[in-house]
């Protein structure tokens, strides 16, 4: 058998794979059907089989559990789990506020600590921070 007739036969069995009954290219294919099962895969990592119901089935990595990732998708399902989880989103909330508070005191003593730091070699800074002081004050008064 030569490289082409290897080749081809290859490509005609991608092309049956492509069309194989009850394989789903993507997740919106799968709306309405229920996992029955997950497979493992045998040596390929993460990847797992779902068997869903009316006999179809999703090759697909694990699930993530990148805080990142997990964040960007339970922040693009809020609308729909919030309804049912609305004490784990307030939690959720209270706990991203103090983390935003935590990072911003944490920029501003760095901010700080590089300027305290930074006196002694760059006398000037201290006539340049004394000018942006007073251009703030006169750009907006203090609130009472």
């Amino acid at each position: 058998m030569g490289n082409e007739t290897k080749w081809k036969a290859n490509l005609q069995k991608v092309a049956y794979l492509k069309t194989f009954p009850g394989w789903l290219s993507s997740w919106k294919q799968g709306i309405g059907s229920t996992i029955e099962q997950v497979l493992p895969i045998p040596e390929q990592g993460s990847h797992t089989v779902l068997l869903l119901s009316q006999g179809k089935f999703i090759v697909t990595p694990e699930a993530h559990t990148e805080p990142q990732i997990v964040t960007a998708g339970l922040l693009a399902a809020r609308p729909q789990l919030e309804p049912t989880y609305r004490e784990a989103f307030q939690e959720y909330d209270r706990l991203t506020q103090i983390d935003q508070e935590a990072g911003r005191t944490a920029r501003l003593e760095n901010i700080l600590n590089a300027i305290d730091n930074n006196l002694e070699r760059i006398p000037e800074l201290k006539t340049h921070i004394r000018k942006l002081v007073s251009q703030w004050d006169k750009e907006s008064p203090p609130s009472s």
